[in-house]
């Protein structure tokens, strides 16, 4: 989340623009096959999101390959955890 804007009707919430797709596209376009390198890098930024979202005793719920979205369609794209619809905070 970027910024944050309310009136009295409406919250507005602006985010970062994720034109790869969700994961799941981004890996159907390479044919689900990536490097050994590649693999690494996606799983080591997506449980660093996580343990990042445990710090904070916030638990997803909903982790899936469509709730991860892509920066962009290139090799280095980052990808970002989204919809926290189902998520909850714990003890």
């Amino acid at each position: 989340m970027l910024d944050l804007f309310e009136t009295p009707s409406h919250y507005y919430i602006v985010i970062e623009l994720c034109s790869g797709g969700d994961m799941y596209d981004y890996l159907e376009r390479r044919d689900f096959k990536v490097s050994e390198k590649r693999a690494w890098e996606l799983a080591s930024q997506l449980a660093g999101a996580i343990f990042y979202l445990h710090d904070f005793n916030i638990v997803h719920r909903d982790l899936k390959l469509e709730n991860v979205m892509m920066t962009d369609d290139t090799e280095s794209s980052i990808p970002k955890v989204v919809d926290f619809g189902l998520s909850a905070m714990v003890d």
